[in-house]
């Protein structure tokens, strides 16, 4: 199932008997190389996070087994490759490979099977006010995320549409 960052982003977590959660979701770090969610974030400040492997269920809440699953994100080897290497999705600048702009980053999708990014959702913003260009890009094109940027392939064609008497059957003179 398919869900998305800006749904992700406050869902409760819970331990696996208890009827109240304990914390919530603060972000996910995700791997620029492979494309893995490799922690689901529960506090910035002391860098805690609970790895996907620890989540028993994830519907409407995260479901862990005990509160001993969060760990510092120094703990695990690639999480801290990555957070130190500054990298983040959203709001970033998405670039095709030829170099033109196709807007930033408005949202993402993962899939909590296989914890993979799957759709990044882009746009363009004109004053911060107006909204255009909206795409969607799956995980596949991308070429390579970097910090505050994200490349993807040339894949923008342009469609000509024919006449709508030629759509129909008939032939113009």
């Amino acid at each position: 199932m398919e869900k998305l960052y800006s749904n992700i982003i406050g869902t409760p977590v819970y331990e696996d008997d208890a009827h109240r959660p304990f914390t919530t979701v603060k972000d996910l770090i995700i791997d620029p190389e492979s494309g893995n969610m490799l922690g689901i974030v529960v506090n910035f400040r002391n860098n805690m996070l609970i790895a996907p492997i620890d989540v028993i269920s994830w519907g409407e809440a995260v479901r862990v087994d005990h509160r001993g699953v969060i760990a510092e994100g120094d703990e695990i080897l690639r999480v801290s490759e990555v957070l130190k290497r500054d990298i983040h999705i959203p709001h970033s600048k998405v670039f095709s490979s030829d170099g033109s702009f196709l807007g930033n980053v408005f949202d993402y999708s993962i899939d909590n099977k296989s914890w993979k990014l799957n759709k990044i959702f882009v746009q363009k913003v004109f004053l911060g006010l107006i909204r255009f260009e909206t795409r969607i890009i799956p995980a596949s094109e991308i070429v390579e995320i970097a910090q505050e940027k994200i490349i993807v392939q040339d894949n923008i064609k342009a469609v000509k549409e024919k006449p709508l008497a030629e759509a129909k059957g008939f032939k113009t003179i």
